[in-house]
């Protein structure tokens, strides 16, 4: 993964000629898909490097002959290029190059156009098989070519599906100098040729497209249900050698062989949905890896710790587990970083002094070599490798200037040296030495001795995973910063803590692991006879211990089944139980007896990475499951869906006419350069920020759009360099360059903004934008004042509320009338004014130094002591609400009077920071804010938007632009369980409006989102399904369109795109401004009228749907809507017994005419719906309210209740 180590001449050696290195180059074959790859345009998810390489451990040579073919058809294109050149070209590389011969089925006249303009495409009884009319449009899609397989006639077939399974492929042809991924210029719809053909292959099955205008050529794949992918190749230079790696993966890949005469599992659409499988499943494996190697990191300080204490000393008792949990996190995210920049060329790997003394892909090799040479117990008694990766910490961080290595600080929270200070020096006193320096070289306090055995497995870990037993090399390049996102996502389900009692770490699927401690496990041992607390001479019962141990640990997940941890207890010869022994020794650091306790379970414990049983001895730190994770229910967004999101939201933002104003996009106008960097874009609830990723991606590309058109000159040599006419990237370098870096670095530090409830998240978030933004020669982006930490639903979201001391401005002037004017002697809209100018000059200053930087934190020091005293009452008044949320109006009331008491005190300006009346303020606040908070839950860090975006919530922005995300999956019924029942209350009281129903948390987070955009203000969020059903759709979406929201643009239900998460989503994108009638609103891809809060096509019929029979009779919370019962709900037949159906009741009653007393028709829904005539399919026995003489009087009918349905109700009751 790091480059190469720099070869060293030997004596009377002689060096590679550079042909000879271009040959060795060439015959790579791992280099050679690297390359194709780096010169295709891919959207969505594509062939993975181990497929490719699996099955093209060579790309497929192009004979000397052939190469000379496509320089003769290329020339004639070049001639020639909107004409018959054109279609020379097209024909050339699909019949003779592909050698698709006469298996090509290709349209007369297809891609010809008359002097007039119209299309000169004669009709095809094949090809027209195909066509397809989208609903909403007045358009057609016909195909124009097809590849057929050998002897059939998919014409003659009388079922479309029977045709298109002799059809593996089907294609268009589009007008000259069109790009397939963008729209079509002078067309009434605005769908691309990609779009168009998904279009076409999802209404008939098939998965294979290509598009074309002669140039351009995608590649396109719809799998049922997934996600549309995009790969495009540009021919322009395909005359040139340089370009010879991309024909040979053309035709590796599109040969007629690669789809007639092969096995089903060799076929390209079941090598595209492995690699879908395996790319995930190389993911999941990192993050397994990653997660197995903090945990060893923490136990290596967690050892470290236990030798100073040997030696006298304290140990990181200063030091909170879970702060070193997250200081191991931080590590394993700078060394992501590492490998990553070194790889991409951002960090000088070439220098010969950076490899040999900084470099950690280097350093992963020199240990490698030791552990060979020495074998790895070795690597256990030194630790120069953590030495030399603090060094270059520090080196990222501060800089190098040295004659052999240049190294720009790059500055930046995550490898800032103060964060984890004890990760470095080891705290005075903390090693036994009482701060007595005079044993060390420099006189200075030693580093923590990490060994260098876990600084080996660390960087393994992130290197190489094995998939399916095979362990297999990671490329950087290959991995998306969305992936890397994921990987370190999934730490934030777990915590630091220190074992109470030695702990053991059970086997177990990855992430479904339990720790137990060791007493805990000899107890429900000892009645078995097994552990040091059985009964002396019982016998051992390991079957039953098993099923035991099987029972406590049923959930999520037990280790294994019983029958398995069973045979797992059996040592079962002396070998056996000497290698056992041996193992927890090592584990157990020496301590014999503690091995001999738990060698009786050694077959149940996992190994860590370096092979040993997993033992924590009592006081050490070990990293368990946390449930706050799981309590906020996130899950992780694979990135063709955020960036559909994202993009999908942010359109009618960068165009003006846009989709907003008119359905026709050649009347769609960009917004210029300076109006694109005043767009303000949010995601409340970022995890690693991959909807921050795709909107900053988005909105750099536009931005260059945007000086193109502005005749900008780094903007035009940019398009000149990566771009056709059009405007389309040509290669995947453009992400490099430093023009698309510095857009990125200017949407970043202008327009984006986030928040997110877990600090660690806001640090990952941080390196998602750092990795897709890093300039070599200068510092990271400042995000101090872009990213936060705190809950997005909690919190003030308008200056009144804080005026007031109120969450209801209205009620609060009511509640404090006479009183507000004595609070505030100062102006707090003045407080926010100047704190609004400083944030505005941190945008305006570049970080382009380390200089830069500094005033930036200058003037964000200054914004928050402006507004720490606005941020205490902002504190207080959301305490106030959450503390008496539903407890009545007198305790409600009783809180705003105590918080407006404590803000006068804090608006005071004669009130210093260190008096006790701040003191008490803070404390009441903290008091109120943790109102039954539950165990593990997230200290409550309200959010006060106003205050901690001032220059988003002033008078002339007023509010966020754009919001987008993928909030918390969490059901209504777990709330309170999860967050508190006061913190419901609140949720459903203050940003519900009192609605009262189950609704699920994200619900609540589209109200907040909409609380907080501006007039212009766009979303774009991700959800459950559940989002428009039941009472999450009232508590929400019904509220929202209420209020003047218009739905533009949604998914009702599809399935998550990935493993991690088995669950059906849908998507929604909201508008503030109204919307043009004529503009487009999209439902499943499918134009539509308009959207109803349920996620269906808006009809003659609107309005909220009503239940039957619902609500109460009376009372409710002011705006509450009657829902008192509108009909009947009708008779509820409790037993299938009193059910009959026409026939019989036909002979019943020819039988005896009294019978029809007692039989009625019993119309259902179903009925209603499928019979034309409505009538009933079945009858029903009713003997009203009669009593049993009566209802006997009807002997044949009764007879039929008391054999069918009486025995079923003795049996119940």
């Amino acid at each position: 993964m790091s480059p190469a180590r720099p070869a060293t001449r030997r004596s009377g050696g002689r060096r590679p000629s550079a042909a000879a290195l271009r040959a060795a180059k060439a015959s790579d074959g791992k280099q050679q898909h690297l390359d194709w790859l780096n010169l295709v345009e891919v959207s969505g998810p594509f062939l993975t490097l181990p497929v490719l390489l699996r099955t093209w451990p060579q790309l497929e040579g192009i004979p000397p002959e052939r190469r000379a073919d496509i320089r003769l058809h290329h020339g004639i294109w070049q001639d020639d290029r909107k004409g018959a050149g054109r279609l020379d070209w097209i024909g050339f590389l699909l019949r003779t190059l592909l050698e698709w011969d006469d298996s090509l089925h290709l349209r007369e006249g297809a891609g010809q156009t008359a002097d007039s303009g119209e299309s000169l495409a004669e009709d095809d009884a094949l090809l027209d098989r195909f066509s397809v009319s989208p609903a909403g449009t007045d358009v057609t899609v016909r195909p124009d070519f097809a590849l057929v397989r050998p002897g059939t006639d998919p014409a003659a077939e009388p079922e479309p599906k029977a045709a298109a399974r002799n059809v593996p492929i089907l294609g268009l042809l589009l007008p000259p100098e069109t790009v397939p991924t963008r729209r079509i210029r002078g067309d009434a719809w605005s769908a691309s040729g990609v779009d168009r053909i998904a279009h076409v292959l999802r209404h008939h099955g098939i998965e294979l497209g290509l598009v074309t205008d002669g140039r351009w050529w995608s590649l396109v794949w719809a799998p049922p249900g997934g996600v549309t992918t995009s790969a495009t190749f540009d021919t322009m230079a395909w005359n040139e050698a340089a370009d010879l790696v991309a024909v040979r993966a053309w035709v590796s890949l599109l040969r007629r062989g690669r789809f007639f005469g092969r096995p089903d599992d060799e076929l390209l659409p079941a090598l595209l949905r492995e690699s879908v499988d395996g790319q995930e499943d190389v993911t999941e494996a990192l993050g397994i890896q990653v997660r197995q190697a903090v945990e060893l990191l923490v136990d290596s300080i967690s050892r470290a710790e236990a030798r100073m204490v040997k030696r006298g000393g304290q140990g990181l008792t200063g030091v909170p587990a879970g702060e070193v949990y997250r200081g191991a996190v931080a590590v394993m995210m700078r060394v992501v970083f590492l490998l990553f920049a070194e790889e991409r060329g951002l960090l000088p790997a070439d220098n010969e002094l950076y490899a040999e003394a900084y470099s950690a892909g280097r350093l992963y090799e020199m240990l490698d070599e030791r552990r060979r040479a020495e074998g790895e117990d070795a690597l256990d008694q030194t630790t120069a490798g953590w030495h030399r990766l603090v060094a270059l910490f520090h080196a990222v961080h501060g800089g190098v200037n040295h004659p052999l290595l240049k190294l720009p600080a790059y500055d930046g929270s995550l490898f800032d040296p103060s964060r984890f200070h004890w990760l470095e020096a080891v705290p005075e006193g903390a090693d036994g030495t009482n701060g007595d320096t005079t044993g060390t070289a420099d006189n200075r306090t030693p580093l923590l001795p990490i060994d260098d055995r876990t600084v080996l497995h660390v960087l393994e870990a992130v290197q190489f995973v094995v998939v399916n037993k095979e362990r297999r090399k990671l490329t950087f390049r290959a991995l998306d910063v969305e992936q890397i996102g994921y990987v370190y996502e999934g730490l934030l389900s777990y915590d630091g803590k220190r074992a109470q009692d030695t702990v053991l770490g059970l086997i177990g699927k990855p992430g479904l692991e339990h720790e137990v401690s060791l007493t805990e496990l000899e107890t429900l041992a000892a009645p078995f006879g097994v552990g040091a607390q059985s009964p002396p001479g019982r016998k051992p019962d390991l079957p039953g211990l098993a099923k035991k141990l099987h029972e406590r640990f049923k959930d999520p997940r037990p280790p294994a089944t019983a029958t398995k941890m069973a045979k797992l207890l059996i040592l079962s010869d002396e070998q056996t139980h000497a290698k056992a022994r041996h193992r927890l020794r090592a584990a157990c650091d020496g301590d014999f007896a503690l091995a001999e306790r738990i060698l009786p379970f050694h077959g149940l414990l996992r190994e860590d990475l370096r092979g040993l049983p997993v033992v924590i001895p009592e006081d050490a730190l070990y990293v368990t499951e946390s449930r706050l994770r799981k309590n906020s229910g996130t899950h992780y967004t694979p990135r063709a869906l955020a960036q559909q999101v994202a993009e999908g939201a942010l359109e009618p933002l960068v165009y003006r006419p846009g989709p907003l104003q008119t359905a026709d996009d050649k009347q769609w106008k960009l917004i210029g350069s300076e109006e694109v960097l005043k767009l303000k874009i949010a995601d409340i609830a970022m995890g690693s920020a991959a909807f921050l990723v795709a909107a900053c991606r988005y909105l750099a590309d536009k931005l260059i759009d945007a000086r193109v058109e502005e005749k900008d000159e780094a903007a035009l040599a940019f398009r000149g360099s990566h771009r056709d006419q059009s405007g389309a990237a040509t290669a995947a370098d453009a992400e490099s360059d430093p023009v698309m870096i510095a857009a990125r670095r200017e949407i970043i530090e202008h327009c984006l903004y986030g928040v997110d409830i877990n600090p660690m998240a806001v640090e990952m978030a941080k390196l998602s934008l750092w990795l897709i933004s890093m300039d070599p020669e200068r510092p990271f982006t400042f995000l101090d004042d872009r990213l936060v930490a705190g809950d997005s639903l909690l919190g003030v979201a308008n200056l009144d509320q804080i005026k007031s001391v109120h969450l209801d401005p209205k009620a609060g002037r009511k509640l404090h009338e006479g009183k507000l004017e004595q609070i505030w002697t100062e102006d707090a809209g003045g407080l926010v004014t100047a704190a609004v100018g400083d944030r505005d000059e941190i945008a305006k200053t570049r970080s382009n130094t380390i200089a830069d930087l500094e005033k930036k934190r200058r003037l964000l020091a200054s914004v928050n002591e402006h507004l720490q005293r606005l941020r205490l009452i902002g504190d207080l008044t959301t305490g106030a609400g959450l503390a008496s949320a539903g407890a009545g109006d007198s305790l409600q009331t009783a809180h705003y009077m105590k918080a407006a008491q404590h803000a006068g005190i804090a608006a005071s300006a004669s009130v210093r920071d260190s008096d006790p009346e701040i003191h008490e303020a803070r404390q009441q606040a903290l008091e109120w804010l943790s109102k039954d908070l539950p165990d593990d839950g997230f200290v409550r860090l309200p959010v006060h938007w106003p205050l901690v975006f001032p220059e988003v919530f002033d008078a002339k922005q007023g509010g966020f632009d754009a919001i987008i995300g993928n909030p918390p999956f969490l059901g209504g019924q777990k709330l309170t369980g999860a967050l508190g029942h006061a913190y419901r209350e609140y949720l459903v009281l203050g940003l519900g409006r009192g609605q009262r129903g189950s609704a699920d948390l994200v619900a609540y987070f589209e109200l907040r989102a909409h609380q907080l955009l501006s007039k212009r203000g766009q979303t774009g969020l991700i959800a459950t399904n559940t989002l428009a059903q039941g009472d999450t759709r009232e508590v929400g979406l019904d509220q929202l369109l209420a209020d003047g929201i218009e739905i533009r643009r949604a998914v009702k239900s599809a399935r998550w795109p990935s493993k991690s998460a088995a669950l059906e989503y849908c998507a929604v994108w909201t508008t503030r401004p109204d919307m043009a009638p004529d503009a487009v609103r999209v439902l499943d891809d499918v134009t539509v009228r308009g959207i109803t809060p349920s996620l269906d096509p808006k009809s003659r019929v609107s309005g909220k749907p009503y239940r039957l029979v619902a609500g109460f009779a009376s009372g409710g919370p002011e705006g509450w809507v009657d829902e008192r019962p509108k009909a009947f709900i009708g008779s509820y037949v409790l037993g299938k017994g009193f059910i009959l159906s026409p026939d019989q009741v036909r002979g019943l009653i020819e039988r005896d005419p009294r019978n029809k007393d007692v039989l009625f028709p019993y119309l259902n829904g179903e009925d209603l719906n499928s019979r034309p005539d409505c009538s009933a399919s079945r009858w029903v026995i009713n003997f009203h309210d009669w009593s049993e003489e009566r209802a006997r009087s009807y002997p044949e009918v009764f007879a039929i209740v008391e054999r069918l349905v009486k025995p079923e109700r003795l049996k119940n009751n």
